[in-house]
This record gives structure tokens, C-alpha cells and sequence, in this order.
């Protein structure tokens, strides 16, 4: 991973259905990939470099968080994605904003920030250690954060890629787990899914993502 930046966020959420997630943020115009962890739904993104003029401090110090919310287009917008979906679930979600590199300048291996922030009811919350918080969920998720897992080839969802009918047929899947049936199998155009279990996890002892092993089990 040589001299390689990893600048992306990362939002831990406790569903358990990445087609649902990704068929939600596809509704909102937010394109981003969606992993299936133990943990629960990982929604990631790669975000463009800022670039700045050779002297300024932002080179060094990274962007204000000022700078992090103008102009933004809304799938690059970190906390308007937690923000939505936090308001999906009483549990919240855990937003990890992250920007590695390695063998930067004099560092070797991998050095740089990540900051990990609880989302509840589409607010910002308390700040939580990221450390500690990836030490205690799903590996997966800490090889995502890290580069060392790519998203793209572990199974995820593109939610740009969901098409209006496969929203259909998310829907139609949620009125029928209503009435005692749930949906299951991959997010496709073709014909409906077939009843199944609903495949539903209950919440964990202590469900709210970063105070738990496994933050969620909860069905967007």
C-alpha cells in the first residue's frame, strides 16, 4: 500500500439488510457502497482530495469543517448521509470519517486521522474513540477503514446502481414481511423475490452502534 491516501467515510449502521440501505440512499440521490458486516450494514465512499495552493495551512492541518459542508455534492456529504439514516433507527449510527496514507513525508506505514461521531435522530453527537470502537465490532469493518478490504469486491451494493424497480420490489418485500412474511436474497430487476424468513436480528443488549460488539440486527 505504498505511498497510497485512503480518504473516505464510513458509516456503521445496526441493519441488517444492505439492499434496503442501499435502496434508501438510492432514493435520496446518494451514491455510495453498501457492505454486509456482522456489525451491521457498512455504508462506504471514497472522497476527492481538496486541493489547496502550495502554501496554504490546510495542506498540513486538512480541511476546515466549514470547508467539509460548502459545495459539497450530497453522496460526498459525510454528515447529511449519517443524518439520514441516524433518523431510521432509534439506535443511531456511528460516522467514521477517515484519512490515511502511507509512508508519508518521514512516517512509514500507515499514518493519519480517524474520527469516529454518533449520529442520533439526523444530530451529531458525542465523539467516541475510533480505536476502541474497531476493536470491538466486525474485523471487516477496520479492513474497510484501513483500505485493507475493498468494498467494491466484498459483495457490496452500489446505491447508485439501484434502479426505480428494484425500489418497487423493495417495497412491495416490506409490505409482505407486514403481514408475518419477510424478503430475502440479492437487490435485482427481475421478478419479485420469494416470501422467506424475514431474517430480522433482534437488537443487542446494548445496540447503539459503538457502545456494542454488534451494534444492530435492526431492519431498515
Amino acid at each position: 500500500m505504498s505511498g497510497t491516501t485512503i480518504k473516505r467515510y464510513v458509516i456503521l449502521t445496526p441493519f441488517d439488510k444492505p439492499e434496503v440501505v442501499a435502496g434508501i440512499l438510492a432514493l435520496h440521490g446518494i451514491d455510495a457502497r453498501v457492505v454486509q458486516t456482522d456489525s451491521g450494514a457498512l455504508v462506504v465512499r471514497d472522497l476527492p482530495e481538496p486541493q489547496y495552493d502550495e502554501w496554504d495551512i490546510r495542506n498540513i492541518t486538512g480541511p476546515d469543517e466549514a470547508d467539509e459542508d460548502d459545495d459539497l455534492a450530497p453522496s460526498d456529504n459525510a454528515p447529511m448521509v449519517a443524518a439520514v439514516l441516524s433518523k431510521l433507527s432509534r439506535y443511531g449510527v456511528v460516522l467514521i470519517d477517515v484519512d490515511l496514507g502511507s509512508d508519508v513525508g518521514i512516517e512509514e506505514g500507515v499514518s493519519g486521522l480517524t474520527r469516529a461521531r454518533r449520529f442520533l435522530d439526523g444530530r451529531a453527537g458525542e465523539e467516541i474513540s475510533a480505536g476502541l470502537l474497531l476493536n470491538t465490532v466486525d474485523p471487516l469493518v477496520e479492513r474497510v477503514v484501513l483500505g485493507q478490504e475493498d468494498p467494491e469486491g466484498d459483495g457490496g451494493i452500489r446505491s447508485g446502481e439501484v434502479t426505480t424497480s428494484m425500489i418497487a420490489n423493495l417495497v412491495k418485500g416490506r409490505r409482505t414481511r407486514g403481514r408475518g412474511k419477510g424478503v430475502t436474497g440479492p437487490l435485482d430487476d427481475g421478478e419479485p423475490p420469494q416470501d422467506g424468513p424475514a431474517g430480522d436480528r433482534g437488537p443487542g443488549e446494548d445496540p447503539r452502534p459503538g457502545e456494542d460488539p454488534r451494534p444492530g440486527g435492526e431492519t431498515a
